[in-house]
């Protein structure tokens, strides 16, 4: 049980997490703080220069790009499933209708071929 509860908070956090590292408001927030520590002190150093871009770029400021397309994306993709499973659904009916009136047919060509046969 307490490792369901466990489970189920993770579950919970994570989905919330996501949500929020996957807003663009996220990433125009860390654009600013990553670009506001350049004004007091810039990296003298092509090592620490390398090592601030890569941090602040890669870890800080792609992330949540990465998040929201891949969100927008997930989007496109429900949308998609939604769309072919009504799209199933009328094919469906439409084989169902065209299976009672194939069924109506061959009763009727067989009527009419009994009473030719008289």
């Amino acid at each position: 049980m307490f490792k369901q509860k466990v489970n189920q908070f993770n579950d919970y956090l994570a989905e919330r997490m996501s949500l929020i590292l996957s807003m663009m408001v996220t990433f125009w927030v860390v654009l600013v703080l990553v670009i506001v520590p350049l004004f007091y002190g810039f990296p003298t150093t092509v090592l620490g220069f390398v090592s601030y871009l890569s941090c602040s770029f890669f870890q800080a400021i792609a992330l949540p790009v990465l998040g929201y397309t891949s969100k927008k994306a997930s989007d496109k993709s429900d949308k998609l499933m939604e769309e072919m499973y009504r799209m199933t659904a009328d094919i469906k009916k439409i084989v169902e209708h065209l299976e009672i009136e194939d069924t109506t047919i061959e009763t009727e060509l067989k009527e009419l071929l009994s009473k030719v046969h008289e």
